[in-house]
């Protein structure tokens, strides 16, 4: 998950993998960062919550903005994107929630800015 856009149009994504590792790349970084690692527990807990509160298999929503937000669910060649960012389109349900709570488990410090 993550965002971007605006005057630079970088974006910011964060990668939760299913050994829970947490790692961070930004637009211009040739590399990933790892920024944490989750537990078992939590991690689960994410990837229930993407799957089965957001529907990310089955919510179609393409809205970005000058700025936005995206989850995205890949595994294998499976992926699926929700992204949103103007104003007048609402998020589909929880996803904003989502964010928010992903966000959460990244110390303000840890952020990539």
């Amino acid at each position: 998950m993550g965002s971007g856009g605006g005057f630079t149009g970088f974006s910011t994504t964060y990668y939760l993998l299913d050994n829970g590792q947490l790692f961070g790349r930004r637009s211009r970084d040739t590399t990933f960062t790892l920024i944490a690692k989750q537990t078992a527990a939590n991690t689960k807990r994410v990837f229930k919550t993407v799957e089965s509160n957001c529907k990310i298999k089955t919510t179609h929503f393409d809205n970005p903005g000058n700025t936005y937000r995206f989850v995205q669910w890949q595994k294998g060649k499976q992926a699926y994107k929700v992204t949103w960012g103007i104003p007048e389109k609402t998020v589909p349900a929880n996803y904003q929630k989502f964010y928010d709570s992903f966000m959460t488990m990244i110390p303000a410090s840890l952020r990539l800015k």
